[in-house]
Formats: C-alpha cells, sequence, structure tokens
C-alpha cells in the first residue's frame, strides 16, 4: 500500500454543534492531516498532522483523528460507535 500524504482542508468548528444554525467560526488556516483510510459508511478517516498556518488559527482543541464525510463535515467517532458532526470543511 502507498504511503498516505499528507493533504490541508479548511476546519470551521460551529459554534454550537448541536444547533448548526448559530453558525461556525471562521478558521484562517487549513488543517494538515494524512488520510488513513476509509469508514465502512464511507467517511475518509484522517489524522492530524499540524496546522498550516498557525499564527492565524483558531485557538481550538482539534483533534488528533477524525473523518471527513463526503458533504463536507467534519466528524468524530464516541465510544458508542456513533459520529458527530463537530465541524465542516471547504474541501469535501
Amino acid at each position: 500500500m502507498a504511503k498516505p500524504r499528507k493533504k490541508h482542508t479548511g476546519f470551521f468548528p460551529w459554534n454550537d454543534p448541536k444547533d448548526h444554525d448559530k453558525g461556525f467560526k471562521l478558521n484562517f488556516s487549513e488543517v494538515t492531516y494524512l488520510e488513513v483510510g476509509r469508514t465502512v459508511e464511507g467517511y475518509k478517516q484522517a489524522e492530524f498532522v499540524a496546522l498550516k498556518n498557525p499564527e492565524l488559527a483558531l485557538d481550538y482543541d482539534y483533534p488528533k483523528s477524525f473523518y471527513i464525510s463526503a458533504e463536507g463535515f467534519i466528524l468524530s467517532k464516541t465510544a458508542h460507535g456513533t459520529f458527530d458532526v463537530i465541524a465542516k470543511t471547504d474541501n469535501a
């Protein structure tokens, strides 16, 4: 299998993850990640590497691993095996 290459994506956390109508926070730094696989649901499985421009980034607790949906949402996996939408991206 080929070595995963670094990719970049926008990472815009929701103001309130339970209520997307409240909008999202602007983040002026892309997230650099490695795509390490896919889930059975079809989500890209990603490992956080770094912030592309840390001096412009939100002060946010970026997850070490996350998932990217085809619809452009960034998800985290709960202890129960379900997925929570934590942010949106500009690249799907």
